[in-house]
């Protein structure tokens, strides 16, 4: 292998030869195997004009507690790029020096190789600190000789220890420059000559924050510089930088294996699919069917290399071996040991193409079949199989790939899925459809009700499932489909009497027209017919009601009594109820039916007026036969023949109200008389009447005493609301219930000695006396028996919780019972308060000298109190100012430079070399506006923005001019 690799091995095997002699390395079995391999391919099928990847995945595992010696030369670019908009500068030389503290120098070495328009050195050797004071020096400026960066690190390598692995760290922006002439292919083709003399190259791009590393073109092409694509990394604004640089420190002088040679032979009966390798880092060499990758060094993790392959024959199918037995890894381990690991094989199904129907000439038919269709499509093979739904075409004819001629088999009517199946199973799908007019044979029965509604049944032939039938212009409801023969329908009305064509329609569009195949019959007369009346007579006052009995009765229709109108009732088509209206005189009318048509019928003298004649009443009992001169009560009167007309009187004075209730009970109420008395009782129906002597007492009201004894309850808030019960005497509905001089609410008299009531809001705190006023006069007091106690102050939340020890946080005091006039106070502190509800109050937070939670106390003009605690956190510091860019670099004095960047604040001050700029103008927190104050021709100073807090901005340079 490569002299300087082949030297490191030599010695290293004979150090370890003599165990023990190094301090950095611990013998290790030499047959130990430090890397696996795994080959897989996806997708695992393919057809013979298909492309499948095959997919490497080489994992190294290092030996423990081997550590190999490296002399490592890091290149640091120092470009004038490296301090443009970041300081990116500032950040590596930290990270390259982070790097150095983190190396074990009692075994490795380190040298430096800066670089901008020309490359500088620091020799190789161990002296951390005089290593880290040449970094400490570079100062950033010129151009960017990457190539000539890798030619200067190649000669510090040149002599390095012969038991030592050369290793270059190389971090830069990616912008090489130099030389003019393809400059970036001149530091890929450097990188590439130290790899092949057998030094470890590592990459690190410093990208600006906003580039895309997917698509960063220097990114990418220090990744092909690298090693392997694992010897590569990138930072994004040198975020992560240190973190890369310490990753890389862990790595040196632990690999899984060196001078990697990895040979994959991919079998004859595939081809590789050109340039499908070509994102591999490092890419394969590629020579016929061999791919061979080599590279320096396998660390601890695992390299994935892709490519494509494609069947070679059109027609050869199986299952084949993807590669051959002579796909290898070669390698030696950290003893020089040679070391060869099989590539394991996978297998790749390779099949014909599917077939295709692309169309289907003549895709109609009949379907009784027989028809000859021609089938175009792809990859048609000969033995292939058509199917029409599920039955087999007969005669199928292979013309060629693209087309098949088959004879339709018989089937149903309706669109099938015609399957073109070739001898490997494969499958295309096409579409036919079997169609032909409907055939009707019978229409039972040919006629029907004008109204419809009958069911008609239709037989004959290829009638679909989902077909509709016309009558006339008018569609049928379908009732039943038994198969493409019988079907069954409910007639449509019709819209007149007489024949009309019916019309057979499937749902593919295929019909056949009957004509005048069904007859919609005339319908019968239904003219209003009147057969009888029931009753016949009844009394001219009418009211009485009457029922007419006959057919083709409707809801519509009016009765006339003689020339009366009477107020009719529908009960069927046979059967109408009709109030009698009133007539002057006894006399014998006709009973009369009309349509709303016109159209009447008559029964002729049928209904006879009578007289009335007024029944005798009879008074037997009157219940209850007392009641108390106010008059009101209720009263029962047993007798007979009493009617709705039936009129009672209490002695001379007739009832407020009666009831007729049946003709032998009356419900009347008494009228009130001046004093005690017995009275008669009479009922009069018109001209008759009849009276009980002396039949009700009339007797004085004397009011019942009220007391009441107890309250279930006898505390609660002045906001009232709460239920309690009163016991007590005589407690009557309609009461006044007073607690103090607010009248409560009765809720509920459960009897005359137990009542629940709702306690009103009282007036102030206290006891107070409770009376109840029954409605007829009569109370009762228990003194004092109720007190109102004052109502809680709670506080239920905060709102927010916290704020800075600056205060001006304003926070929503949550709770209950607040008062328009509450004070707070915060940690003994009074505050102004805004009363929002008494659920909520408003504050601003004072200023605190203490961090940490302190009392918040709301207090009531009662006296009562609630309290909770609000944390006050430490005052924010607010941002340092960051100066992005100068609008101007460089002018004479009093030009106006516009500065950007971020954390501007007004009041701030902007200096140049420490004098004030005069014209200061806040714009925005991103941009401020000055004049530059007066300098020096020639002189570069630094540009500051310091806040009114004392924070200064990074440094800017200003160069005055003339």
């Amino acid at each position: 292998m490569k002299q300087l690799r082949s030297t490191l091995l030599l010695v290293l095997s004979f150090l370890f030869a003599f165990g023990g002699v190094l301090n950095f390395a611990k013998p290790v079995s030499a047959a130990t195997n430090y890397v696996t391999v795994a080959k897989s391919i996806n997708p695992g099928e393919i057809s013979t004009d298909g492309e499948a990847e095959v997919s490497l995945q080489i994992k190294g595992t290092p030996p423990a507690d081997v550590v190999v010696p490296n002399d490592v030369v890091l290149i640091i670019d120092k470009s004038g790029s490296m301090v443009s908009g970041e300081d990116k500068m500032t950040n590596a030389k930290n990270a390259a020096k982070g790097f150095i503290d983190l190396m074990d120098l009692s075994v490795h070495q380190v040298g430096v190789v800066d670089y901008s328009t020309t490359a500088s050195t620091y020799p190789i050797g161990t002296d951390k600190a005089a290593v880290k004071s040449y970094i400490d020096g570079i100062q950033a400026n010129g151009n960017t000789a990457t190539g000539d960066a890798i030619d200067a690190a190649m000669g510090l390598l040149a002599n390095h220890r012969p038991e030592a692995q050369p290793v270059i760290v190389l971090l830069t922006d990616g912008e090489a420059t130099v030389p003019s002439n393809d400059p970036f292919g001149y530091a890929k083709n450097k990188a590439q000559v130290a790899k092949d003399a057998g030094i470890i190259f590592y990459t690190i791009a410093l990208l600006k924050q906003t580039d895309n590393p997917d698509s960063s073109g220097p990114n990418l092409l220090m990744k092909e510089m690298a090693t392997t694509s694992n010897h590569h990394h990138f930072v994004l604004g040198s975020i992560g930088l240190n973190e890369i640089y310490a990753a890389i420190v862990r790595e040196i002088g632990i690999a899984s294996a060196y001078d990697v040679k990895v040979t994959d032979i991919v079998a004859p009966e595939f081809e590789i699919v050109p340039d499908s390798y070509l994102n591999n880092i490092p890419k394969p060499q590629v020579t016929g069917n061999t791919l061979v990758w080599e590279f320096n060094e396998l660390k601890n993790d695992t390299l994935t290399f892709t490519y494509k392959i494609r069947p070679i024959s059109k027609t050869n199918v199986g299952t084949f071996n993807v590669g051959t037995t002579g796909s290898i890894i070669a390698y030696k381990d950290y003893s020089g040991s040679a070391k060869i690991k099989n590539i394991p094989n996978t297998t790749l199904t390779v099949k014909l193409p599917a077939p295709k129907v692309t169309s289907i000439v003549e895709p109609q038919g009949h379907p009784d079949g027989g028809n000859v269709v021609t089938i175009n499509g792809e990859n048609f093979v000969d033995g292939a199989t058509v199917q029409f739904g599920t039955a087999l075409g007969t005669a199928t004819q292979y013309v060629s790939g693209n087309e098949l001629k088959v004879t339709v088999p018989a089937g149903a009517q309706g669109s099938v899925v015609v399957t073109v199946k070739n001898p490997d199973g494969q499958k295309a799908t096409g579409a036919y459809q079997y169609i032909t007019n409907p055939v009707v044979t019978s229409i039972e029965p040919a006629n029907g009700p004008l109204a419809g509604g009958n069911y008609v049944t239709i037989k004959g032939n290829f009638m679909m499932y989902g077909v509709s039938v016309k009558f006339g212009t008018k569609t049928a409801q379908m009732s039943l489909y038994s198969d493409p023969t019988y079907i069954r329908v409910l007639a449509p009305s019709g819209d007149q009497p007489g024949a009309v064509d019916v019309t057979v329609t499937n749902p593919d569009g295929s019909f056949t027209v009957v004509p005048a195949a069904y007859t919609y019959d005339a319908p019968p007369s239904t003219d209003p017919v009147i057969e009888s009346i029931s009753p016949i007579t009844g009394l001219i006052t009418g009211g009485n009601n009457v029922y007419i009995n006959g057919k083709y009765l409707t809801a519509d229709m009016k009765v006339f009594f003689g020339d009366k109108e009477a107020a009719v009732t529908y009960i069927s088509d046979t059967r109408l109820r009709a109030t009698a209206p009133a007539v002057a005189a006894p006399t014998i009318v006709d009973v009369t039916v009309q349509a709303v048509s016109g159209i009447t019928s008559t029964l002729t003298d049928v209904y006879t007026y009578t007289a009335p004649v007024d029944p005798v009443p009879t008074i037997t009992a009157v219940s209850p036969n007392t009641g108390y001169t106010t008059g009101g009560k209720n009263v029962y009167i047993d007798g007979t023949n009493f009617n709705s007309t039936s009129q009672v009187y209490f002695g001379s004075l007739p009832s407020e109200s009666v009831t007729y209730i049946s003709d032998t009970r009356l419900r009347a109420r008494t009228p009130a008389v001046g004093a005690p008395s017995k009275v008669d009782v009479k009922v009069v129906n018109g001209t008759q009447e009849a009276v009980l002597p002396l039949g009700f007492e009339y007797i004085e009201l004397v009011p019942d005493p009220v007391t009441i004894t107890s309250l279930s309850v006898t505390s609660g808030t002045l906001n009232g609301g709460n239920k309690l019960y009163i016991t007590g005497v005589n407690l009557k509905s309609g009461a006044t219930i007073k607690f103090g001089n607010r009248t409560a609410i009765l809720t509920n008299l459960i009897s005359d000695t137990y009542a629940q009531v709702q306690v009103p809001a009282g007036e102030l705190v206290g006891k107070v006396d409770v009376t109840w006023t029954n409605s007829d006069g009569p109370f009762s007091t228990l003194t004092q028996a109720y007190e109102y106690l004052p109502v809680p102050v709670t506080i239920t939340g905060l709102s927010p919780n916290h704020g800075t020890k600056d205060g001006g946080t304003t926070v929503y005091i949550d709770g209950t019972n607040f008062d328009v006039n509450s004070t707070v106070t915060i940690n003994g502190a009074s505050v102004a308060v805004t009363y929002v509800s008494d659920t909520r109050l408003r504050i601003k937070t004072p200023v605190s000298s203490v961090v940490g939670s302190v009392p918040v106390v709301v207090t009531l003009p009662n006296g009562q109190t609630a309290s909770t605690t609000f944390t006050y956190d430490p005052s924010v510091v607010a941002p340092a100012p960051v100066i992005t860019s100068l609008s101007k670099t460089s002018g004479p004095a009093a030009t106006t430079v516009y500065i950007d960047g971020s954390n501007f604040v007004t009041g701030s001050k902007v200096y140049f070399n420490g004098v004030l700029a005069t014209g200061f103008a806040y714009v925005d927190a991103t941009r401020v506006r000055v004049k530059s104050p007066a300098g020096t021709i020639g002189s570069v100073v630094q540009v500051t923005v310091v806040n009114p807090d004392g924070q200064v901005s990074n440094a800017v340079s200003y160069t005055y001019t003339a």
